[in-house]
C-alpha cells in the first residue's frame, strides 16, 4: 500500500514547517534507516512550503500500515516522542489518495500560488535524490514518472501556468516594456524582501547589468546584489541612487513613503539629472513612493493599480484552466492505479519471465555474438510470448480469483526451462491475500544437460552449441 506523511502550508505555519524540515544529511540517514521488512521504498518531497514522505508498504493490513506510519515518523524525527508529535501535526494519506496528491502537486494544483511552474523541477530533484539513495523502487519510480508526466502535460496542454504570478516580476517586465533594452539602463531596487528580490532577479534575467540594491539592512542588500551581479547601497543614499537611475522599483514594508518628492527633486538637481526620464514603480501597500513625484519633470510613476491588471488576467486564465488540469491528473492517476492493480500478475509471472529471458538471451547471443543485441532481442521475444498469459492473469485479478493455479500451471508447462524455480510467495498489491508459493526446485522435473537442451531447441540448420570445459556438464 502506498502511504504518505505530509507537513504543508495548508495545515502548518512556517515555524512548524521549519521544525519538521530535514537537512540533506538527515534525509540521507532517513533513506538508510527507513527500510524494513514491510517498508520497501521511500521518497521525500521537500520545498519551502511542504515536506512530504512517501513510502510503499508491502501489506494493506491496518495494523501493519499503522506501525509503518509510526516507524516512518520515528525515523523522520529520530525519537518516538518526536515522531508522535509529527503524526499529531501531519496529514496522513494512503492508496489512491496519496497517489492523487503527488500528481496534483506536480501539476501545480496544490501550490500556494496556483500553477506554480517551479514545483515540477523541485519534484524532479526529490525523485533524483531518492533514486541516488536507492530508496525508491518500482512502485515509487512509476509514481514519480506518472506525476512528472502529468505536470508536463498540464504545463503544455492547459493555461494553468499562464502569465506571471509575482508583482515583482510583473514590475520588471513592465519596466522592460516601457524602457526598452535594459542593458543600457541603471536600475535601482529599494527593498530586498521577497517582492524586491523577484523584481531584481527578473530585471537581471531581462538583461539589466547595472543593478543597485538598497535596503535598511546593508547585509541583505549585499546578499541580493551578489545574486544578480549588482552592488549594494546604504538606505540613506536612496534618493541619490534614484536620481542617478533610469528605473526605480520600490518594495518595502514601510507604512510611509520612503522616496519623497522634495528629497528626490533636490538630489536630481545636485546630480544634474533634472528633467531626465525616470520610471518609478511603487509595489508597496501602503504606497512607498510619494505620489507628488509624478509631477516632477520627466518622472513617470506606476503603482499597483496599473500592475494588477496583467496579474488578474493571468489569475483568471489559471483558474479557468483548473478543470482541464484536473482531468489530466485523473487520467494519469487512473493509469497508475491500474498498473498498481496488476502488480500481483507481474509478480506471479516474474520467475517464468526471467527463465525465458535467460534461455532466449543465451540462444540469441550464440548466433548474434553480441550481448547487447541478445539482451534486447530476449526482452522483446519474451514480452510477446507472455502477452497472452499476462492478459489471462489480469482477467483473473479482475474477477477476484487467486493467481496460484494459473501461475503453477504456467511454471509446470515451462518446467524444463525453470531450474531451481523456488520463489517466495507472490505478494499482492492492494489486497491482503497472498498467492500460493511458486513450486520449489524439488517440485520441478529435473532438467536435461545444457548440451541436450541445445540439441533439442536449436534448428537443424544451426551449428550445435559448444561449451568450454568449465561450462560442460
Amino acid at each position: 500500500m502506498l502511504i504518505s506523511i505530509a507537513i504543508d502550508f495548508r495545515h502548518a505555519d512556517v515555524a512548524t514547517r521549519e521544525r519538521f524540515h530535514l537537512s540533506e544529511e538527515r534525509l540521507t540517514q532517513l533513506y538508510r534507516t527507513a527500510r524494513t521488512e514491510v517498508i520497501t521504498e521511500s521518497a521525500l518531497i521537500s520545498t519551502c512550503n511542504r515536506t512530504e514522505l512517501y513510502a510503499w508498504v508491502a501489506s494493506d493490513d491496518p495494523a501493519v500500515v499503522e506501525r509503518s506510519f509510526q516507524t516512518l515518523a520515528r525515523r523522520w524525527m529520530r525519537t518516538r516522542s518526536e515522531g508522535v508529535q509529527l503524526l499529531e501535526t501531519a496529514t496522513r494519506r494512503h492508496d489512491d489518495e496519496a497517489a492523487r496528491h503527488v500528481v496534483r502537486i506536480a501539476s501545480g494544483l496544490e501550490s500556494q500560488v496556483l500553477g506554480d511552474n517551479q514545483i515540477l523541477g523541485q519534484l524532479k530533484a526529490a525523485y533524483k535524490r531518492a533514486s541516488r539513495g536507492q530508496a525508491a523502487g518500482p512502485v515509487l519510480h512509476r509514481l514519480f514518472e506518472t506525476a512528472l508526466r502529468a505536470g508536463k502535460r498540464v504545463q503544455t496542454e492547459t493555461a494553468l501556468s499562464a502569465g506571471r504570478n509575482s508583482v515583482g516580476a510583473e514590475a520588471a517586465i513592465t519596466a522592460a516594456q516601457r524602457f526598452g533594452n535594459l542593458a543600457r539602463a541603471r536600475c535601482v531596487v529599494i527593498g530586498a524582501g521577497r517582492t524586491g528580490a523577484r523584481a531584481a532577479k527578473q530585471l537581471h534575467k531581462l538583461g539589466a547589468r547595472d543593478l543597485v540594491i538598497v535596503n535598511r539592512t546593508l547585509e541583505n542588500a549585499a546578499a541580493l546584489a551578489g545574486m544578480v551581479g549588482g552592488r549594494a547601497a546604504a538606505f540613506d543614499a536612496r534618493h541619490v541612487e534614484a536620481a542617478m537611475a533610469d528605473i526605480v522599483v520600490v518594495a518595502t514594508g514601510s507604512e510611509v513613503p520612503v522616496v519623497e518628492a522634495a528629497a528626490l527633486e533636490r538630489a536630481r538637481a545636485v546630480c544634474a539629472t533634472t528633467g531626465y526620464a525616470l520610471l518609478l514603480l511603487d509595489l508597496g501597500v501602503p504606497r512607498n513612493i510619494d505620489p507628488r513625484i509624478a509631477e516632477l519633470d520627466g518622472a513617470t510613476l506606476i503603482d499597483l493599480d496599473t500592475l494588477h491588471q496583467p496579474l488578474l488576467t493571468a489569475e483568471t486564465m489559471r483558474r479557468d484552466a483548473v478543470p482541464a488540469a484536473e482531468r489530466i491528473c485523473e487520467e494519469e492517476i487512473t493509469a497508475y492505479m491500474e498498473w498498481l492493480g496488476t502488480m500481483p500478475a507481474r509478480q506471479a509471472i516474474q520467475p517464468l519471465r526471467e527463465a525465458l529471458e535467460d534461455v532466449a538471451r543465451r540462444e540469441v547471443a550464440f548466433h548474434a555474438k553480441d550481448a547487447a543485441v541478445a539482451e534486447r532481442a530476449a526482452s522483446r521475444i519474451v514480452a510477446k510470448l507472455l502477452a497472452g498469459p499476462m492478459a489471462a492473469l489480469r482477467r483473473s485479478l479482475q474477477r477476484g480469483e487467486p493467481l496460484d493455479a494459473q501461475a503453477m500451471m504456467l511454471l509446470e508447462m515451462f518446467a524444463p526451462m525453470t531450474p531451481g524455480a523456488a520463489a517466495s510467495p507472490v505478494r499482492s498489491a492492494g489486497t491482503p491475500r497472498q498467492v500460493a508459493a511458486i513450486p520449489a526446485a524439488s517440485d520441478v522435473p529435473p532438467r536435461r544437460s545444457r548440451r541436450a537442451d541445445a540439441d533439442r531447441t536449436a534448428p537443424d540448420s544451426a551449428p550445435p552449441l559448444v561449451f568450454s570445459p568449465e561450462h560442460s556438464t
